[in-house]
Parts: C-alpha cells; sequence; structure tokens
C-alpha cells in the first residue's frame, strides 16, 4: 500500500512511451494556450481577483497537474470554481484587496489539502459508479454551458447579466437592436465560419485557422472603423512574472476566521475533483491512454495545493480545452506542459500582437468547441434503455437550468441510485428435489436484495429448502442474520434450512455466527 502511495506521489513520465508525434503535442498544447488565456482573465475576474492571476493558475496548475498526471487531461482555470472562490471569500475582504487575496490563497490550501486526503482515502473509486449516460450527459452539459458563456462576448454582453439562460435567450431576442454589438457579433460569426469550414480541408487544425479568421477580422473591423465606434473589447496588455513566488499569510486571526470557509473548501474540492475525473473518465473511454485515476486525484490536490505559492488559484479540469486537445491528436500530460509554457512565451513576449485579440474571436471558438461537446447521437444512442436516457436527460436539464455543480451531484446520485438498484436485482431460480425445494441465487445478498429473497422462503413456507449460493458474489451481515432468522422458524416447524456454499463463504457464515439449525454443504 505505501508502495502505492509513494509511486503515485512522485511524477511518473511512462507516458513517453506513448509519445507517438511530438510536434502534435506541442502544437496541441499551442493552441490549448491561446485558448486558457482569456479564460483565466475571465475566471480571475469571477474569483474577484486581477487578471495575472488567472494567468497564473493557467500556467502553474495546468503544468502540475501535467507533470504529476497520466492523461492529456488539461487543467487550470475552471468556472465552477472560480464562482464558487468569489462567493466564499467576499463576505470576508473587499474584492481584489490585499486581504481578500491572502483569503482567497488561504480557500486554495484548504481545497488542495481536502483533495489530498480524498487521495488518501482513495475517493476516485466513487466516481467510477458514474455511468457513461451521465459522462455524456455532464459533457453535453458543459458544451451547453459552454455557448451560452461564449454569447457574452460574441454579442459584446458584458454588461449585461442574466440568472437563466433562457432569460438571457429572451432579452437577446427582444431588444438586439440596443443590446447587441454588430462589429462584434460579425467577428464571431466569422470565427465560428472559419472553423467549420477549416474542418473541412483540415480536421486537425481548424481550431486554429478560427482563431486567425477571427483574429484578422478583427484587424479588419478597427481599420474600417475606429475603437469608439466599434466598442470592441481585447485581451489587452497583461502583465506577468515568470516566477512569482508567494508565502501565503497564515495567522491564527486568518486561521480562526478561515473556518467560515470550510463548508465552501469541501463543496470546491468536490466539485473541482468530479469534474477532472469526469474529464479523465470520457479519456480513458474514448482513448487508448493507460490513465491511473488514483494518481489523477493526486496531481489535481497537489496543484492546488501548491497553487498559492505561484500565486495562483485553485482550479480542475476543462472540458473545452480537453476537447480541443483531443481533437488535435495529443494523447500525453507533454501537451499540459506545452500549454503552460506557451501562456508564459506568448504573454511575454507576442504580448503586443494579443493585445489586440478580440474577445469575440475568443468566444468564436469557445463556441465550436462547446457545440462539438453536445453529441445529438447520443440521445438515440442511450434511449435504447430507459433508464440511461432518464440518466442522461436528467444530467443535462439539471447543468442548464441550476449549474454544472448541481448537474455533476445529480449524475452521481442517479448513476449510483441506478447502479443499487440493478445489483439488489437477485436472480432466483427454483427447482423441486426429494428433500424438498431448491432455491439457486444469482447475485449480490446484502441488506436492499433481501426482500426478493424473503418473498421466496414465504412461498415455501413448511418445506425443506436447500439454497445454492455458488453465484453469489457477496453475502453481507444482514444476510447472514437473515439466513439466522429464518431457519429458527423453520426449525419451530420441523423442516430444516440447507446452504450449498463454497470454502470461502464458510469460512465467513461461520465467523459470524451460524446456529446449528443451518447445514452447511461444502460444494
Amino acid at each position: 500500500m505505501i508502495r502505492s502511495y509513494l509511486a503515485e506521489a512522485t511524477p511518473s513520465f511512462a507516458w513517453r512511451n506513448r509519445l507517438g508525434n511530438w510536434r502534435t503535442e506541442i502544437f496541441a498544447g499551442f493552441v490549448g494556450a491561446i485558448l486558457v488565456i482569456p479564460q483565466g482573465i475571465t475566471f480571475a475576474y469571477l474569483a474577484g481577483l486581477q487578471p495575472e492571476y488567472g494567468l497564473y493558475c493557467a500556467i502553474f496548475v495546468t503544468l502540475f497537474c501535467s507533470v504529476f498526471g497520466t492523461s492529456s487531461m488539461m487543467s487550470g482555470p475552471n468556472t465552477a470554481v472560480a464562482i464558487l472562490i468569489g462567493t466564499a471569500v467576499l463576505p470576508l475582504a473587499g474584492r481584489g484587496s490585499p486581504v481578500y487575496i491572502d483569503f482567497v490563497f488561504l480557500l486554495c490550501l484548504m481545497v488542495g489539502a481536502i483533495q489530498l486526503l480524498f487521495w488518501l482515502m482513495r475517493g476516485a473509486r466513487i466516481f467510477q459508479y458514474l455511468s457513461p449516460a451521465a459522462i455524456s450527459g455532464i459533457s453535453a452539459g458543459a458544451g451547453f454551458l459552454i455557448i451560452m458563456a461564449s454569447l457574452d462576448s460574441i454579442l459584446d454582453l458584458s454588461t449585461f447579466k442574466t440568472t437563466f439562460f433562457y432569460e438571457k435567450i429572451y432579452v437577446i431576442v427582444s431588444d438586439a437592436r440596443d443590446l447587441v454589438n454588430p462589429y462584434s457579433l460579425f467577428i464571431g460569426l466569422c470565427t465560428i465560419a472559419g472553423g467549420y469550414i477549416g474542418r473541412r480541408f483540415s480536421p486537425r487544425y481548424f481550431i486554429i485557422i478560427a482563431v486567425t479568421t477571427g483574429y484578422l477580422s478583427g484587424l479588419l473591423v478597427a481599420f474600417i472603423w475606429p475603437q469608439p465606434v466599434t466598442e470592441l473589447e481585447y485581451l489587452g496588455r497583461m502583465p506577468i512574472e515568470w516566477l512569482p513566488l508567494h508565502l501565503p499569510t497564515i495567522n491564527m486571526e486568518y486561521l480562526m476566521m478561515s473556518t467560515m470557509l470550510i463548508p465552501y473548501a469541501i463543496t470546491i474540492a468536490f466539485i473541482g475533483l468530479a469534474q477532472s475525473l469526469v474529464i479523465v473518465r470520457e479519456l480513458k473511454m474514448e482513448t487508448d491512454q493507460d490513465i491511473n485515476l488514483d494518481k489523477e486525484v493526486y496531481a489535481q490536490g497537489l496543484a492546488n495545493l501548491l497553487a498559492p505559492f505561484f500565486s495562483s488559484f485553485a482550479g480542475a479540469g476543462s472540458f473545452n480545452r480537453t476537447k480541443a486537445n483531443q481533437s488535435l491528436g495529443a494523447t500525453t500530460p507533454f501537451s499540459g506542459i506545452a500549454s503552460a509554457g506557451f501562456v508564459l512565451v506568448l504573454i511575454t513576449f507576442l504580448g503586443p500582437i494579443l493585445t489586440y485579440m478580440p474577445m469575440a474571436a475568443m468566444a468564436g471558438t469557445l463556441f465550436i468547441v462547446g457545440a462539438d461537446m453536445i453529441k445529438w447521437r447520443d440521445i438515440k444512442h442511450y434511449a435504447q434503455v430507459r433508464a440511461e436516457l432518464v440518466i442522461y436527460l436528467a444530467t443535462f436539464i439539471s447543468i442548464m437550468f441550476f449549474g454544472l455543480a448541481t448537474g455533476v451531484v445529480v449524475a452521481v446520485f442517479l448513476s449510483v441510485s441506478v447502479f443499487m438498484l440493478r445489483i439488489s436485482q437477485l436472480e432466483l431460480s427454483v427447482e423441486p428435489i426429494e428433500s424438498g425445494v431448491l432455491l439457486k441465487v444469482k447475485g449480490a445478498l446484502f441488506y436492499a436484495s433481501l426482500a426478493h429473497l424473503t418473498e421466496k422462503f414465504h412461498s415455501h413456507v413448511g418445506k425443506n429448502l436447500t439454497i445454492d449460493l455458488q453465484f453469489t458474489t457477496h453475502i453481507d451481515q444482514s444476510a447472514v442474520d437473515f439466513f439466522i432468522r429464518e431457519s429458527r422458524n423453520m426449525a419451530a416447524q420441523g423442516v430444516r434450512l440447507t446452504l450449498l456454499i463454497n470454502e470461502k463463504q464458510g469460512h465467513f457464515l461461520k465467523k459470524m455466527g451460524v446456529n446449528s439449525d443451518i447445514e452447511l454443504v461444502a460444494v
């Protein structure tokens, strides 16, 4: 066990063996860097911080997760995590103030520590019960949220705030003339068109074609009309340090106030891991990557624990950047390492060029990525099984109306519920024998499945019962108590209970105190 923990806690570069075309990984990292720069700035705002903190998250959280992880997942700034950070810390200090920043870093330390505790407890196994329908529903829901979020920059709705997506759509449609910026819309549409046209000729590089098209259309608009007329929003200048080391402030006063942050830290830790592991599960199903889920949990926790020491806030896996990364053919963590480096290089050396990158071009690219995450054929596929369709639709609708965090919780709850219902159904067959009745049991015998077995027992009152447990996968304490209770009732009626068991089951039943009223027969 200790050896396993040590292996997971140290960087593993076994992925070098499957590093096919390193140029592909580097190019995917370059595209990921272009996508994450506007996200980092936006999510820093959501967290109540200056833009550079979002860029540091895009560099260092991505770097640490890739170095210590095993998958091609792109981590870094995350919408839900950023919003929760802002919600948690705002009551404690003024937005963006030094004290506010101190509390953000303290909160992120707590998030990282909780996630590492989750790793020690092997918590990744919880998410193994997520059904494929739940994962597809989360992916589709995240894609929908990305599309809706991209409309803010495509239509230049920076000063327009709504609570629900349908409210946004209604206001946009009813007041489009006064609300929508036509110049921004033009750039966004050019970006989207460039991406889809570029996909026909170059499926691997269509995203960079989309970004380039958006940038050039932005230059065209700026050349024809002055900025006071277009009111376009650009990335602008972003100051950044190569090694922004920072020692988080931890004293008794801060620690006493930090007790108010504990519920938020637990929520952020769980939501961040849930989103990351859903992404990793999808990668594991769709690619041939050798992914260790426990090591991914460790990488995420360690990245968030170290983030405050590098002037960064906590992050999580990114649906859209991972999807873009996958579409470009990246299959190893090297793309994430390259992405972290490119963010630093782009901001440092290409700052003047990126300064004039229209936000509408970035949003148009995210629109394409979000649309690709909604696979309409999934509905037809999961419609074959009602339970899977319910999970998919419930997850998708929950995310649409209540957000990604709620959707993940719904997905986990429904997946586990369906799993429990399925394993609680026993396969029972009854055969008459000379001494009475033979009952063959297939499945798991535990508290949730005993009701089905009880019905069979009560339908054969007054007869000797022989229960064949050879194909029973699990027997718990409640099942043993059930056999003991029923054997006593049968003995009072002058009949006997016999259990056909294997050696392992025999040791367990005797250990749990099976009495002489039950005859145990090894087979």
